[in-house]
Parts: structure tokens; sequence; C-alpha cells
């Protein structure tokens, strides 16, 4: 059986929010689907938009058709929809004028047998006038009433129509793999993807349950973790940290504890990449001096030996630069420049991820990140980095 589609309900009147979610969203979706509260606000230029931004992504227009259907589909198709909606209940006649439009311009038509009273016998009309997609939808107002698309979904699916099947009505993550085991072609998720916290987490989330393919729960509050606190820190921090490591002429890193952990595999990376750099306490570790760059990597900000260091930089002159959870410090106000991962507020408590965790490994995502960042936009080949490489192991 062939993986559903999955299709996301844009249903914002806001237009630039309506383009936000969907950039947000574009891995793991197929179907952007023009809602009807956007597509009446936002009009044609909605579709257009999303037909220049994303080429390759299948747009429905939500138009819930009452009457006129060709007259009415029409202009949607002619600006790039892939399919357009007409409402069973708008009888044969509208329904046949949606489809001749949309084989005019080698699309589809799907019939919403929202509020049908015979829904079977609705579908196998639509099937015989050459509907391409039958929509089993429970609507808003009737999901508040506690009603779902799931008995209907199952009735429909039964009558073995030669049309694709969309289902829609409340779908999330708990009921998802319900649906695709139901047969349905296209799983319609709204709400569950536009109003969690991370929309694209939840369309992840959604798409790795559709494929049948998900983490266990340990590591997906890890991963999402680790998703937001990225999320939420600076896009120019990559620039501003190159920026700072091609002007020095030499580059010392040093933390604590696990974060000194992650400055040793910063600082492989950075040998690796051809950079001349120390870590801060090994024996060999010269010593500083204006023109060098001390990074510090310390979610508090306020480890003694690490202000020690600090103070010692500021003193001959070296650029500083603290990787911190923290926006405020007693390192970061003597640094040239604070690199915060994430918000402070994203720092509370965790459970299964402890003490430090959250900012240790996102930190080192982060850095690992600036790594790829580093060898992409110098043209670093592998095998150069390769010849680097300690040989005496």
């Amino acid at each position: 059986m062939a993986k559903p589609l999955i299709q996301l309900a844009l249903d914002s009147l806001d237009f630039d929010q309506t383009m936000s979610l969907a950039e947000q969203t574009e891995p793991y979706i197929d179907i952007f689907e023009v809602g009807t509260p956007c597509i009446k606000f936002n009009g044609i230029e909605m579709v257009k938009a999303l037909r220049g931004r994303f080429p390759n992504k299948l747009i429905l227009v939500d138009l819930k058709t009452m009457d006129a259907g060709q007259y009415e589909a029409t202009p949607f198709y002619a600006a790039g929809a892939d399919i357009c909606t007409v409402l069973g209940v708008s009888g044969i006649d509208t329904i046949a004028g949606v489809i001749k439009a949309a084989k005019a311009h080698n699309a589809e038509a799907q019939i919403d047998l929202i509020n049908v009273e015979d829904k079977l016998a609705c579908a196998k009309a639509a099937a015989e006038a050459g509907a391409h997609i039958i929509g089993v939808h429970t609507g808003l107002d009737a999901q508040a009433a506690g009603q779902t698309p799931f008995a209907d979904l199952q009735d429909i699916i039964g009558l073995g129509l030669n049309v694709r099947v969309s289902v829609a009505g409340g779908i999330n993550e708990s009921t998802v793999e319900e649906v695709v085991k139901s047969g349905a072609d296209i799983i319609v998720v709204g709400a569950a993807i536009y109003g969690a916290p991370s929309p694209t987490d939840a369309a992840r989330r959604i798409n790795q349950l559709v494929e049948g393919r998900s983490c266990t729960p340990h590591q997906q509050l890890i991963l999402d973790k680790l998703s937001s606190i990225l999320n939420a820190t600076e896009e120019s921090y990559p620039e501003i940290l190159t920026h700072m490591l091609d002007r020095a002429t030499r580059i010392f890193v040093s933390g604590a504890g696990r974060s000194g952990l992650v400055c040793r595999f910063f600082a492989m990376r950075l040998m690796h990449s051809g950079y001349d750099v120390s870590v801060v306490g090994e024996i060999v570790t010269p010593s500083i001096k204006k023109g060098d760059l001390l990074i510090i990597i310390s979610g508090s900000g306020e480890t003694e030996q690490l202000i020690a260091f600090t103070k010692k930089a500021r003193e001959v002159g070296a650029e500083i630069v603290l990787i911190t959870a923290k926006s405020g410090s007693t390192i970061g106000d003597m640094a040239d420049a604070v690199l915060q991962i994430g918000k402070s507020d994203q720092y509370v408590k965790v459970a299964g991820m402890p003490m430090g965790t959250v900012f240790e490994l996102s930190t080192l995502s982060f850095l690992e990140a600036l790594v790829s960042h580093l060898i992409h936009e110098k043209g670093i080949e592998e095998e150069v980095m390769r010849t680097r490489h300690a040989n005496l192991e």
C-alpha cells in the first residue's frame, strides 16, 4: 500500500503567517491546503504565492463550492491549484462543473462530504461523474460536539470506488496511525500542527508516524528539546563566530566538566579545518596573546576557573567569545561577543535531561552545524581534513 499523503490545512487569515507556516513544515507535507477562511480572506493571490514558492508541492484550495462549479473553480485552477473542493450537498450539476474545470487544467476535483445525509450515495454519484477525490470531513463544529470521521471513512473505503479518499477532522499524533491503517489516501492535519509550540516538530512527528517509523519517547524528548533550542538561537551566530575565528592569530577553547568535552569536540574539528587551536589546560598549550581568540563554553557564565581565564585573556588583549545559556553573566560582561544558545526560559528543569544536558547537547549540535558551515563556505574537502587527523594513535 502506498504511503498516504499528508495535507496541512492553512487556516490563518494572515498572509505572512500562512507563508511562514508553509516554510516551516515544507519538508514533511505533501499537500498545502489553502483553508476556507484563508482563501476567503486572501483570495487568489494566496494560491499564486504558494505555487510560486512551492512548485513541487500539491496545492489544494478549499473553496467548498456550493454553486456555479465550473465558473468558480476555473480561475483557481488557472492560478496553480492542483485540487479544488466542491460540497457534496451542492448537487451533481455543480459537482460536474468543478470536475470539468479540473480536467481542463489537468487537475483534480475533491467532493467534500461534510453535512451530506447519504454519504455513500453521494460518493458513488460523484465517482461516476469523474471525481478524483472523496473527502470524508468532520467539521470543527461537529468535532466540538465529539464527532469523528472514522466510521464514515471505513464506509467510504468499503465502497471500493476508483477514487482517492481524503480524511479530515481532528486528526493528531494519537490517531494518525489508526487513519493510516484504515487505508486513507490523504490525511488532513490542521490544529495538531499549526497549533503546536513547534509546527516543524509536530509535522515531522506526524510524518514519521505515517511512514511507520518513530523514535522511542526518550529519543523524541531529546530531539524535540534540541530542535526547539536551536530554532530559538540567533541565525547570525555562525557568521559572527566564523568572522572571529578567521581574524584570530590562534584560537583557545575552554569549558568545565561536560562543557569541556564539547570544547574538545569543537577544537578537534577546528584543527581538521586548518585552524591553529589549543585546549586550555593541556600541558602543551601556549600562552595567550593579543590577536588570539578565547572561546569559553559555560552555561552559567559564572564558573570561577573560567572567569580567571577570561580575566587573563582580557588583560593581554585577546578577543573573547562566550557560548552560554544566559543573557547576562560575569564572563559575558567581559566578552567581546556572547552567543546565547536558545532562550533563558527554555532551560527550565526537563525530566530525563538532568543538570546541564540541554545546554551541552544543544551547544554541541550548534558547533557541529558551525563546522558544517565552515566546510561548505571554505570548500574544505574531507580528504584534506583527514590528512590533518592524528596518526599517532
